[in-house]
């Protein structure tokens, strides 16, 4: 089974377009809002909404097209909060992989990019001359 192409916006953010820029040349990616995500929705619970705010603090990348899957981890954030300790290895499986979608996990987070200085004054510029 062939891998599946890396999206582009992944690509600009590893830095996968500048290695190896001919296997991203004339691809586009989805046109993003730019905008934050939001309030939650009204019909989360209580600890969800909770958990929406977290999530709107704890990760200021995510932008408004990312709602379905800040749902999906607010409602998983949610449950494993009230949950009394009644927690599921599938609730604990679920709930890793919306974080990973998000770019909340460590190494996730490390791949994220945000307000990068363009500005040309970069102190280790010489070091990435390939």
């Amino acid at each position: 089974m062939p891998r599946a192409r890396t999206p582009l916006a992944k690509a600009i953010l590893t830095g996968a377009d500048r290695k190896n820029p001919q296997r991203y040349r004339g691809r586009s990616g989805p046109v993003l809002s730019g905008r934050s995500i939001g309030r939650a929705p009204t019909y989360l619970s209580g600890a969800a909404r909770t958990a929406w705010r977290e999530f709107a603090a704890e990760l200021p990348w995510l932008v408004h097209e990312d709602r379905p899957i800040v749902e999906l981890a607010c409602e998983l954030r949610g449950r494993l909060a009230d949950s009394g300790g009644e927690v599921t290895a599938a609730m604990l499986g679920a709930y890793r992989s919306a974080l990973i979608s998000l770019g909340a996990t460590p190494i996730d987070r490390a791949r994220v990019a945000i307000g990068a200085d363009d500005n040309g004054d970069d102190p280790f510029a010489t070091f990435d001359r390939a």
